[in-house]
């Protein structure tokens, strides 16, 4: 075990100032001083030893403590007024995946701290023969250093400290660094303080652990890792004597810039070890023949470069993971001290659990850049959340994730970042706020109501809404067409001319409410187009808003950071889903229900993978982006496709489809055709272990959004043909135009049945006559009884806008069938007439006298 394990993020030493040892003598500042200084501090030796003598060697006796307080008035500080525990060490936070594979590490320090058990002798030896080879034999000074120490710098202009590594730990740690007599004696009075209170073991565990070996790597693990890319069981004894030079300065001493310097040093430190006899002199002479065989500087490349992004994006703005109140708290907490920070303490160490599964990241990867191989062409993003815990569980990319050299620009995660318009795909959200909210006129919105479908199709915003003033033009996908069709038939055929209607009844800030409400973060605003999908969106927030969908209404706020332990496996944050009913269940029961038929027989049949799915297609405007939201009962996934860094149309290109095992030609892309087989490839990856598993029953309610609603049958008279079938269509009626001969000018209305202000379910149909100009033709009474002949003399008048009237002749006959029967007109059936025209009808009589 290391000496002090963190107990949680500066939890100590957060607020802990080095203390001074408060002592007023001037300072030596004149570089003349410098001999006074090393005299003085020769006298003071003598002094210091003395009472040394009587601290170290005898104790109880009351000499030295009587020594002791004689100095202590003057010169010596109380070890009480000091903190004395070590302060926490920085460590390497750790990023895994929720299958366990580390994605990448946190810090600024490259601070790896490790138990002394675990350091090889030679690494410890070479660490005693280059800074304190009589570690193990003093009590916190060695005096014959500081002799050696006085003495040179007596003789030369340098100056020497003489400082044990106990005295280094003091220094660093709990006084300042100022060049003083009182400090320097203070310094020898904590450094035997802390020598009492600690073993020599965990004091050079410690400073094997804090200092700094140059390259931002502090301690000996960090050190091996830095410079030679190894274990410290791997470290030669020639390369444990290197990497320890540059802990006295570390710009002079450079591996990698300064190596003969280094290399000196180095043998030096050898021959330290052979004279200690910590290695043997024939092991000196071999670590002194190694060449000095440092690595380039490596930087971890994290597995997933987003996903830790991502990670430490979340880790460091969210005051949830309990990883203190300010920005600056949280940084340290998770990465650490800086490396250019000496008075800073603590902080990493922390093991950081993600949601996303690497395998199936790396399997979105690979499809996604098997798909899209040309650099230059459209690539594509997949985002998927587990429905019942919100866990985001992939964020792939079809791109590397980095600078783009060709560019200049950064290249962002697509999946989490990359905005873009949803096109149809946005169409359920409008689909749910319609039915909730219903039309801004008070009347109901059902997945039963007709709409005209008519393409192209103005509608009247009543406001400037396009270029066009308040006409706004809208088109289906598919070109043209005319009717009507049910708002649920609108959704799995994607009809966007109907959806600009429900956008108009519904009012765009609702729907903007809506997307907001289930799981859309981004900024929208309520333009009568949203329900189109022009506003931009990410795969992350379009799969979370799906994902509610999948539940039948109930939001799980979506999440990355799983769990978090410290640097002894306690945990201290763990995320616990929470799940609210945001909308009614039975109305989402019905929009998955008819999202289901998207994938059945709409336009996603390319995403079918033969179990209970659901979903929807989208093609954002002038084909530049292509969506498919899919969602089975456990997860929802979303694909987009387009170009990663411009708004191009997804026009003439080729991508291979692994589905098909070839390379595909797209003269345009739509959702259905390039994101759905993509998602189905995935999801089929994705499923191949997972039990088939239904959509929840749906609850009592559901059937009401499909019924069929009323209307009344609107009044068209007067109005051309085109009028008359948009007023028709506008009021959910199918419009069945009726041509008829009359002498009333071509286009007249001749009249409409069923009347107006009938009520009839919508879908029913309304016959509107118009005439053809061309003059009605005498109707064919033959073989009509007489009883019939008014009915139908007045339907033809109805039908036809005439007046004709008749009279009757009746002709005897033997023929008792023809008795009371039409057997001729005059004019016969089809000659012309006028508009008050008089026609004889004859009919057939029984004989006079026949009494039969």
């Amino acid at each position: 075990m290391l000496l002090r394990e963190l107990t949680g993020p500066g939890e100590r030493h957060m607020a802990r100032k080095r203390m001074d040892p408060n002592l007023h003598i001037a300072q030596f500042r004149d570089r003349r001083g410098r001999r006074f200084t090393s005299v003085a501090m020769l006298a003071i030796i003598v002094l210091l030893g003395a009472a040394a003598f009587g601290l170290f060697a005898f104790l109880e006796a009351n000499a030295a403590y009587g020594t002791a307080l004689d100095l202590e008035e003057k010169y010596i500080c109380d070890p009480d007024d000091f903190d004395l525990e070590f302060p926490d060490l920085s460590r390497l936070s750790q990023v895994y995946t929720t299958d366990g594979v580390l994605l990448g590490e946190l810090t600024e320090r490259n601070s790896q701290p490790v138990a002394i058990a675990e350091v090889p002798d030679k690494v410890k030896y070479a660490l005693l023969a280059a800074e304190d080879a009589e570690f193990y034999e003093h009590e916190g000074i060695s005096f014959r250093s500081i002799m050696r120490a006085a003495v040179e710098n007596a003789r030369t202009d340098s100056f020497q400290g003489g400082s044990t590594i106990t005295q280094q730990v003091v220094k660093k740690n709990f006084l300042t660094d100022e060049v003083t007599i009182e400090r320097k004696i203070c310094e020898a009075v904590v450094a035997a303080e802390l020598e009492r209170r600690y073993t020599k073991d965990q004091i050079l565990e410690f400073y094997m652990n804090s200092v700094f070996y140059g390259a931002n790597a502090y301690g000996v693990k960090a050190a091996a890792d830095e410079y030679y890319g190894k274990e410290l069981s791997e470290v030669t004894v020639a390369e444990a004597a290197a990497m320890v030079v540059p802990i006295r300065n570390p710009s002079f001493y450079d591996l990698r810039d300064r190596p003969e310097s280094v290399i000196r040093a180095r043998n030096a430190v050898i021959d330290q070890m052979v004279e200690n006899e910590f290695i043997t002199p024939l092991e000196g002479e071999a670590a002194k023949a190694e060449p000095l065989a440092t690595i380039e500087h490596e930087e971890f490349e994290p597995v997933d470069p987003q996903v830790m992004i991502a990670a430490r994006e979340d880790l460091l703005n969210d005051l949830r993971f309990g990883l203190g109140e300010t920005f600056a708290e949280r940084k340290q907490a998770l990465f650490g001290c800086p490396a250019s920070d000496t008075e800073c303490e603590g902080g990493g160490g922390l093991t950081i659990t993600v949601t996303v599964n690497h395998a199936w990241q790396e399997e979105a990867t690979r499809i996604l850049r098997t798909w899209f191989k040309d650099a230059n062409g459209p690539t594509g993003a997949i985002a998927m959340v587990e429905n019942d815990t919100g866990a985001l569980r992939v964020m792939a990319s079809g791109l590397e994730f980095g600078d783009d050299v060709d560019s200049g620009e950064r290249l962002y995660d697509l999946a989490t970042k990359g905005r873009r318009q949803a096109g149809s795909a946005f169409k359920p959200i409008a689909l749910l706020a319609a039915l909730e909210n219903g039309s801004t006129q008070g009347w109901p919105i059902t997945l039963g109501t007709y709409w005209d479908q008519s393409s192209p199709q103005e509608i009247d915003c009543g406001f400037p809404c396009s270029d066009r003033g308040n006409i706004w033009r809208v088109r289906n996908a598919g070109g043209g067409g005319s009717g009507i069709t049910t708002l649920e038939s609108a959704t799995y055929n994607s009809i966007n001319t109907v959806y600009a209607q429900v956008s108009l009844a519904t009012g765009p800030e609702n729907i903007v409410e809506m997307a907001h409400r289930i799981g859309i973060e981004s900024p929208l605003s309520p333009v009568l187009s949203i329900a189109l999908g022009t506003q931009t969106v990410s795969p992350f927030e379009m799969a979370a808003a799906y994902s509610t969908i999948a539940n039948y209404g109930q939001r799980v706020e979506p999440y990355l950071i799983e769990r978090i332990e410290d640097a002894n496996g306690n945990v201290i944050y763990e995320h616990e889903s929470e799940k609210e009913q945001v909308v009614d269940r039975a109305l989402v029961a019905a929009v998955v229900r008819t999202l289901e038929k998207v994938v059945a027989f709409g336009t996603a049949t390319r995403a079918d993978i033969d179990r209970p799915q659901a979903g929807k297609t989208g093609t954002a405007q002038n084909f530049r982006d292509v969506w498919f939201m899919g969602f089975i009962p456990q997860y929802t996934t979303a694909v987009w496709s387009g170009y990663a860094d411009a708004q191009v149309e997804l026009v003439d290109f080729t991508v291979f489809n692994e589905l098909t095992g070839q390379n595909q030609y797209y003269s345009r892309a739509f959702g259905g055709t390039l994101a759905a087989p993509i998602w189905k490839q995935f999801m089929q990856y994705i499923t191949e272990n997972l039990p088939v598993q239904d959509f929840p029953e749906e609850p009592d309610g559901t059937s009401a959004y499909f019924r069929v609603p009323l209307t009344e049958v609107p009044d068209v008279r007067g109005l051309s043909k085109k009028e008359a079938k948009d007023l028709i269509f506008k009021a959910g009626l199918f419009a069945s135009i009726v041509d008829t001969a009359s002498v009333e000018p071509a286009g007249t209305m001749l009249g409409q049945s069923p009347s107006p202000g009938t009520e009839l379910s919508q879908g029913k149909t309304v016959t509107v006559r118009y005439s053809t100009g061309i003059p009605p033709a005498v109707p064919n009474l033959i073989g009509l009884e007489r009883g019939g002949i008014d009915s139908a003399i007045a339907a033809h008048n109805q039908a036809t806008g005439t007046s004709l009237t008749f009279t009757i002749f009746n002709q005897e006959t033997e023929d008792q069938a023809l008795w009371n029967i039409v057997i001729r007109t005059d004019p016969p059936p089809g000659a012309g007439i006028s508009q008050d025209g008089v026609i004889t009808v004859t009919v057939g009589v029984r004989p006079s006298g026949d009494d039969g």
